[in-house]
């Protein structure tokens, strides 16, 4: 079992498990017979139209076996359906979820990961048969790589972690604890000494730690904060964050109006 150690601005490291070359290979077999199922279904369409026709269509056809993975990671944050029934997910290595940029050099990085097969074939036909075991290229790297990454992932700065437990992201607004309550009086003016990266870096690290049920990272980040900011409070640790962050956007709001 390995994890991922995230610092932040708050010296807090936060920790993502890292899914296992096993999890991944049956999330690629997944969605490899989702793939197959995808295509032995739009065999039956017969395309009688012009040449240039036929192939500008079949291109729309095939479009989604062809950026399959791609499509899914960008637009479901991280997930295809074979990563998200077996519960893993694609993350920057920063806790970020994967960009636009990061999926499609994952993506294009999926040849190479099975380049020696493709030469193979490229040598004779009979050597086909190999690309059954072109995922193997990709597992060796996953096993023997620090932070469990094939060539993909390293050429993207991404890793694969384990989502059995919520995790809360980068991406993950502090707008969540925006009051709607009317006549609401914020008690610490000082947060708005931090940046809004700042803000969402103190929610994530508080969320994590109620989570867990863990007091000890909460108690760490109060008492940094207070030390940080020159704050003096009695409040109970968790009251006292969730209290920044409702004043955080208190002020935020009210400044935009």
């Amino acid at each position: 079992m390995k994890f991922l150690s995230i610092p932040t601005y708050l010296n807090i490291d936060l920790r993502f498990e890292l899914a296992s070359a096993g999890t991944r290979f049956g999330a690629y077999l997944i969605d490899w017979a989702i793939k197959w199922v995808y295509i032995i279904a739009v065999s039956f369409i017969s395309i009688d139209t012009l040449s240039i026709n036929n192939l500008v269509l079949s291109f729309i056809i095939y479009a989604p076996f062809i950026f399959y993975s791609f499509l899914f990671e960008w637009l479901n944050k991280g997930q295809s359906p074979g990563k998200y029934l077996l519960k893993i997910r694609v993350v920057g290595v920063e806790g970020n979820y994967p960009s636009v940029y990061q999926c499609a050099t994952r993506w294009l990085f999926l040849g190479a990961d099975t380049w020696i097969f493709s030469l193979f074939m490229a040598i004779h036909q009979a050597f086909s048969a190999l690309a059954i075991f072109s995922p193997l290229v990709g597992g060796l790297l996953i096993l023997l790589s620090d932070k469990q990454q094939r060539l993909g992932d390293m050429a993207a700065n991404t890793v694969v972690v384990k989502t059995k437990e919520k995790i809360i992201y980068i991406e993950d607004t502090i707008y969540a604890y925006a009051t709607k309550a009317s006549g609401y009086k914020p008690k610490y003016p000082e947060i708005m000494r931090l940046s809004d990266k700042d803000i969402n870096s103190i929610k994530l690290l508080m969320e994590k730690g109620d989570r867990l049920m863990n007091p000890a990272i909460a108690a760490k980040l109060a008492q940094h904060i207070k030390n940080l900011l020159k704050i003096e409070s009695t409040e109970d640790n968790f009251a006292f964050l969730k209290q920044l962050l409702n004043d955080y956007n208190y002020y935020a709001i009210n400044d935009e109006k």
